[in-house]
């Protein structure tokens, strides 16, 4: 089965927001099995969005739209499915009620406009709302239609309720399971040719790439009768992948650190801490990203001076006039004082240069980082590019992969 999503709105076209639904309703439709085949963003234009609706449908078995749900004369999705179907709107009743209770329960006055979110095009079958605005599901003559707010919170609780669990027994597949494989510190290319004769014989399951910030998600997915035997079919392509890619590959199934690094330390009731420099306070903010950091987190470190290096993270003042702030040493004494200072099994750290100019003679994009777990400490320089923000988002993903390869023994 495949499928299309259009995004509605002419701030989508001016750059004004980014499409977020499109990346999020994507990734739950590979889960289910369902390929996706084009992205579409059109304007609040009556004629353009029925043209967009017309060609979408001719070329798949699924059109989910985002958007133009809204009580305002902008808000057109309605109509252009309508027309698009050469239907006519028709006022749900049951959706004027409510949509009014939906007020009163607020204890607000109610805009007569509100109702326009009541209106359907004929058969269509209403999708309950979170906000105020109703979604609608249709059958159109060769694909099904789902239309739904374009409020992000308000859209993925109308996709998971309703759109799919329906595609689920409209694509026919009984099981599909997907595991994803973390992989750091090879890139995309490497990674390629590691498991290229894999990824080449590829039937099912299927294998994909997804390549981030200094990090790579294998995605292996199988369709069988049921879930154990989709899962017994992904066994042995996993363990393959794995073997070719050795230490890289982060054990379990995680799309990030945020969840594989905390998932380790708890399973050893270990804690971490962290001392940051260039990053400043950006490993916290990644190790505290999910619920129940208060079991493995102590703490972090700003450090971004060198009389911070100093008196916060206890960095010797010989180190720092020796080697520099930008260094393995300071960056394994900046590791060492994380986990002293915070008393924490795990201490992590980073520095280095983030631009937009040199600092001491090291180049923009110099990075080092380091870790102490069990006794042993380790630092190294790590590989970053690009502008500011970037530099900074792979010496966080460095730093908690060499705390992960530490934990590991694979450092």
């Amino acid at each position: 089965m495949n499928a299309e999503i259009i995004g509605v709105g002419t701030e989508l076209l001016l750059g004004q927001i980014a499409d977020t639904n499109a990346q999020h309703i994507s990734t739950a439709l590979a889960e289910i099995g369902v390929d996706v085949h084009r992205h579409t963003a059109v304007g609040d234009n009556p004629k353009r969005m029925t043209l967009v609706i017309k060609e979408a449908l001719a070329r798949c078995d699924a059109v989910i739209i985002t958007g133009g749900l809204g009580p305002t004369p902008d808000d057109i999705t309605r109509e252009g499915v309508a027309a698009a179907l050469g239907l006519e709107l028709r006022r749900d009743p049951e959706l004027v009620a409510l949509i009014r209770a939906i007020f009163k329960i607020r204890n607000r006055a109610m805009p007569e406009s509100n109702l326009r979110q009541a209106d359907l095009p004929a058969g269509a079958r209403a999708i309950a709302p979170e906000g105020t605005a109703p979604g609608f599901t249709l059958d159109g003559p060769t694909g099904v239609i789902f239309a739904l707010p374009g409020v992000p919170w308000e859209m993925k609780a109308m996709l998971e309720k309703a759109v799919l669990p329906e595609l689920t027994v409209r694509s026919g597949a009984a099981a599909i399971v997907s595991r994803q494989i973390l992989v750091l510190g090879l890139g995309e290319s490497l990674t390629h040719e590691k498991i290229a004769d894999l990824v080449d014989a590829q039937t099912n399951p299927t294998i994909a790439y997804l390549a981030g910030k200094g990090q790579v998600r294998v995605r292996v997915t199988a369709k069988a009768g049921s879930q154990a035997n989709a899962a017994a079919l992904i066994d042995p392509v996993e363990e393959a992948i794995r073997a070719r890619l050795g230490p890289a590959a982060v054990p379990g199934d995680h799309d990030s650190l945020t969840t594989a690094l905390p998932a380790m330390l708890l399973a050893r009731a270990a804690t971490v801490a962290a001392a940051e420099s260039l990053t400043g306070g950006l490993i916290g903010v990644e190790l505290t990203r999910g619920p129940g950091a208060s079991e493995f987190f102590r703490g972090s470190l700003v450090c971004y001076s060198d009389e911070a290096k100093r008196d916060v993270a206890g960095v010797p003042q010989s180190v720092l006039d020796r080697s520099g702030a930008v260094s393995e040493q300071t960056a394994a004494a900046l590791a060492e004082g994380a986990a002293s200072r915070l008393g924490a099994d795990l201490g992590v750290a980073a520095t280095g240069v983030a631009g937009p100019g040199e600092q001491g003679g090291q180049p923009v994009g110099t990075v080092f980082v380091g870790a102490c777990w069990g006794g042993r400490t380790v630092a190294r320089r790590a590989f970053t590019y690009g502008d500011r923000d970037n530099i900074r988002a792979l010496a966080v993903t460095a730093a908690l992969d060499l705390g992960r390869r530490m934990i590991e023994g694979t450092a």
